[in-house]
């Protein structure tokens, strides 16, 4: 009888996973060069889960401790008139917030906003709606994850669709950033459910526009991973250490903001560019997408710092196409504050966090396609919650991330087939002012010729 309860217990504090109870959630505020090589080291030596690592002087660094660890890391911070703010005395009540429901079978009005759900749930919620709208939706996996999970993808295109070209929306590639999965399912719901118009007629003509592609929790495994065993996990399962499937893509790979060495590492990104089944399917998913109609959209969803970051990550220059995206983030921003007063920063990945990284798959989307509007979407909050962010500000993301996401999708007249436009090496402006003196020099030759 007491061999029997110890055996249930054990297997219920296995079920349970890893907890956080007791961690700190510590914001810094590196004032020199020698202050960020101090968060550097923290986060290096110290039992800790960085949630914004070290990038500028001036920008925030935010991670949780170890209890065991916290006040000597308090002290040695103190020794070096380095400020140490407590965003969250214990992460673990935080996290306890973030209730899960579940999905009943075949009642899609049972699947809301006020709660997180596991993978199984999602992708059960998804074949339900495909089967609720069978013209409208169709369902399909991009491939199995390393577990054998299938990474679904949704299509919706509606017969009054004028299918002018293709939008792809990519969430959940860091599985700890459930806030993004969520937002994904929401843009989903609301365009299902644009087809009458009377919610909002001006996404039903955005959801009339384009083919859509969605795919909500590309870190399958991860994801689920962070629901059952440990919350704070980033990457995939590769090896039980993990690859950060956004640092595995053919973008600069491996040169800037990542590790090719220290596994544990959160920022690991495995041997080459593509060597996780999860990056090889979306690959050939885009690939295979890309015919036929132009993609002109592709959109990744994130999670934490209310940021709306135009690519290239890997370098702090601006090119191609920056200054229209800025001026599109700026109005997204503008639309989202409007609802709630959330306020965003708009920038490259260097202008807003100040770091730069590799193999992110948004950049290699842009780079590798020519797709004139992407962007990451890093969603709530800016610190006080980060990861942990309560179930009841769910709702509130999803709404006023939408308003955001209209101004993204805005129909506008561009040449999505005119690859030539984009030369990644030429600052922003550049390639197109070689484009027009290309134009202006053909005219005066046609005037030359024919007297006109």
């Amino acid at each position: 009888m007491i061999f029997n309860l110890i055996i249930t217990l054990l297997a219920l504090s296995l079920c349970e996973g890893k907890r956080y109870d007791g961690f700190m959630l510590l914001r810094g505020l590196p004032a020199s060069e020698e202050h960020l090589e101090f968060f550097k080291n923290v986060t290096k030596n110290y039992d800790v889960n960085v949630w914004q690592p070290p990038g500028l002087v001036n920008r925030p660094v935010d991670f949780i401790i170890n209890p065991d660890h916290a006040e000597m890391v308090k002290s040695e911070a103190r020794n070096k008139n380095i400020p140490l703010e407590i965003l969250h005395s214990d992460i673990q009540t935080a996290l306890d917030n973030q209730t899960v429901n579940t999905y009943s079978r075949r009642n899609t009005k049972s699947f809301n906003f006020n709660s997180y759900y596991r993978a199984n749930d999602i992708v059960n919620w998804m074949m339900d709606l495909k089967t609720q709208y069978p013209h409208e939706i169709s369902l399909f996996s991009i491939g199995k994850s390393l577990e054998g999970r299938d990474i679904m993808c949704m299509k919706i295109i509606f017969k009054e669709s004028k299918r002018r070209s293709k939008v792809v929306i990519e969430g959940g590639i860091h599985a700890r950033e459930w806030i993004g999965t969520a937002m994904v399912t929401y843009i989903i719901n609301e365009l299902i459910h644009a087809r009458n118009g009377l919610r909002n007629q001006k996404l039903q003509e955005i959801a009339y526009h384009y083919e859509w592609f969605i795919i909500p929790i590309f870190n399958i495994d991860g994801y689920e991973y962070s629901h059952t065993t440990d919350r704070m996990w980033r990457k995939n399962l590769r090896g039980g250490h993990g690859v950060d499937l956004n640092r595995n893509f053919d973008a600069a790979f491996g040169t800037v903001g990542v590790t090719l060495t220290d596994k544990q590492s959160e920022e690991y990104c495995g041997p080459k560019a593509f060597s996780e089944p999860e990056s090889q399917h979306l690959r050939r998913f885009m690939q295979s997408t890309s015919k036929h109609l132009p993609i002109s959209h592709y959109i990744s969803f994130h999670a934490y710092g209310q940021l709306f970051i135009i690519p290239y990550a890997y370098t702090k220059k601006h090119l191609e196409n920056f200054n229209e995206m800025k001026k599109i983030g700026d109005s997204a921003a503008a639309r989202i504050k409007k609802r709630y007063g959330t306020e965003y920063t708009v920038g490259t990945a260097f202008d807003t966090v100040g770091y730069m990284a590799a193999g992110v798959s948004a950049c290699w989307a842009k780079k590798t396609f020519k797709i004139p509007y992407v962007n990451v979407f890093e969603l709530r909050d800016t610190g006080k919650h980060g990861f942990a962010l309560p179930a009841n500000q769910i709702k509130k993301t999803c709404l006023e991330t939408m308003d955001g996401l209209m101004e993204v999708l805005k129909p506008r007249r561009t040449k999505l087939s005119g690859q030539d436009d984009f030369d990644e090496d030429q600052p922003d402006g550049q390639a197109m002012t070689t484009l027009n003196g290309s134009v202006i020099s053909i005219n005066v030759f046609l005037i030359w010729l024919f007297g006109f």
